[in-house]
């Protein structure tokens, strides 16, 4: 009982929780410091070789075809409390390149380069995945390679899809000689289908060789490239068809009724932006006089097009049969007291010299019947011109019954001489 107590009173003083207390710490303490400086073993994998003055080896038009390895391992012994510090994040091999001078197969030494606040002569490196750096080095070359668009997604009915424009149209690639020399061309795939709209994007490309097969990626990560992507438009326009027609001059019998016209091709095919041809429905191609010929003509006429749109059809003329239907022909001989001039030059007399002028009249065989020469009257308009013997256009009358039912065929000229008073 006496001992219980005298323990009881030693455990709950305050001196003995101090002085356990100290021993746990010392103890603790004592513990960490034998384990943080404790050798050991640390291996580090995958760190990268940096390449040091590749700029030199590009400016000798060389490079490096292939490296191996081209990331490495340690295994260091050092103390425990380093490994935090050594991975292949804080750790870096670096070789030099500036002595390198030919094509061929070559080794190089390496630097290990540690994070900074590290003691080297703490650490030691017990094994290494190699001792030096194995490089192929090749020739450059640089070879222009021209970039094709086979575009087949084709555009919405309706609409036209222009050929693709390419930016650039050729690229640069640069790399070893015997892998530049295999690629004949670079490909743009676009994978989009019934376009009702323009496209327009920044695409990748492929290298092909001669057959036509892609280049392989063990290539491709040995090549650099002019651009990376290609900026690919395919302009697509909408499509609608136009029906040509003309515009008439009527007269001498001939009316709508009366008359016929063939237009070939009758109708186009054109496109542009849908807002453009959306109301463009028809062309006028010209004029057709119907009193400048007899009975049929064929005329031809060029189809321009607003600027904004284009004929996708391909026509560029367009041929006006021309037909006047059911109507007769009269020729009449209109003697000098009949030709008349108007706006003669002031302070001038003139004299006509013209003694007769043959006309045809066209009309409806009913109506030409009461027509005859008193029934004729030429006019010359003397407007704008000067003095002297002139061939003077004129224009024929036919007094008596309606211009619309009966009139003149062709051109008529007469002889005036215009002179001072």
């Amino acid at each position: 009982m006496i001992i219980r107590d005298t323990l009881n009173k030693i455990f709950s003083s305050k001196i003995f929780y101090i002085a356990f207390s100290l021993l746990v710490s010392i103890s603790l303490w004592m513990y960490v410091e034998i384990s943080e400086n404790q050798t050991v073993r640390h291996t580090v994998t995958g760190i990268p070789v940096v390449k040091l003055n590749e700029e030199m080896l590009t400016d000798r038009g060389l490079l490096i075809s292939s490296m191996t390895p081209d990331t490495v391992w340690f295994t260091f012994e050092c103390p425990r409390s380093l490994i935090p510090k050594l991975s292949r994040e804080t750790i870096s091999l670096a070789i030099d390149l500036s002595s390198i001078t030919e094509r061929g197969n070559t080794t190089v030494p390496y630097e290990l380069n540690y994070p900074s606040g590290i003691d080297q002569d703490s650490l030691s490196i017990e094994s290494r995945m190699v001792s030096r750096i194995s490089l192929y080095i090749d020739r450059m070359n640089t070879q222009p390679v021209r970039v094709d668009v086979p575009y087949r997604g084709g555009a919405a009915e309706g609409f036209l899809c222009d050929p693709p424009e390419i930016n650039p149209r050729d690229i640069t690639v640069n790399g070893p000689a015997e892998v530049v020399s295999e690629i004949a061309s670079a490909r743009v795939d676009v994978n989009r289908e019934n376009l009702m709209t323009t496209f327009s994007e920044d695409l990748p490309f492929v290298l092909l060789d001669v057959n036509g097969e892609e280049i392989d990626e063990a290539r491709l990560s040995q090549l650099t490239f002019s651009d990376e992507t290609i900026h690919v438009r395919i302009p697509v326009r909408a499509t609608k068809e136009v029906v040509l027609d003309v515009e008439h001059v009527y007269g001498s019998g001939a009316t709508l009724q009366n008359t016929s016209v063939n237009i070939d091709p009758p109708i186009i095919t054109i496109a542009g932006d849908p807002e453009d041809v959306r109301d463009f429905n028809n062309l006028i191609l010209g004029t057709i006089n119907w009193n400048s010929f007899l009975y049929s003509d064929t005329q031809s006429f060029t189809i321009v097009l607003p600027n904004h749109v284009t004929a996708v059809s391909g026509e560029t003329t367009a041929i006006a049969t021309l037909e006047v239907l059911g109507l007769e022909l009269k020729y009449l001989t209109v003697l000098r007291t009949s030709l008349y001039f108007i706006n003669e030059p002031p302070g001038s007399t003139v004299e006509i010299r013209t003694q007769s002028v043959d006309v045809r009249i066209r009309g409806r065989q009913e109506d030409l019947e009461h027509i005859t020469e008193a029934n004729i009257r030429i006019v010359a308009n003397l407007s704008d011109l000067g003095y002297g013997i002139q061939r003077v256009q004129a224009r024929v009358y036919v007094d008596g019954i309606s211009t619309d039912d009966v009139g003149s065929i062709g051109n008529y000229y007469i002889i005036v001489n215009i002179q001072r008073e």
